[in-house]
């Protein structure tokens, strides 16, 4: 029965060292699933992307408590993530996010978009 009793615990505990890296989400990985943008928003030289449902709070800095994706617009990798949303959100495809570790003032700003 002991014996039996440490194979179960040995199982599981390797089972979750297996698992965990997969289960563990945090700010800079993509979104676990799809969601579509609900609204784009021009704001000078930023780009605000609303998703619907939102992003997942653990995929989200701490510091940043805004539901208003930022894009940088002036930078060349900014103006293709706002390409990649606004043909997404014509098309009304899903996307998936995946937000820089850092906020740009209050807001999450996004690294990585995918449709």
């Amino acid at each position: 029965m002991k014996k039996t009793a440490s194979i179960v615990k040995l199982f599981t505990l390797a089972f979750s060292l297996i698992l965990a890296p997969s289960l563990k989400a945090d700010p800079g990985t993509w979104m676990p699933q799809k969601k579509h943008i609900s609204e784009i928003i021009i704001e000078g030289s930023t780009a605000l992307i609303l998703i619907a449902g939102g992003v997942p709070s653990t995929h989200i800095p701490s510091e940043c408590n805004s539901p208003y994706n930022t894009i940088l617009l002036d930078t060349e990798h900014g103006k293709g993530v706002l390409s990649v949303a606004l043909a997404a959100r014509v098309a009304n495809m899903p996307v998936r996010l995946a937000l820089s570790q850092t906020c740009h003032g209050t807001r999450p700003q996004i690294s990585h978009i995918g449709m």
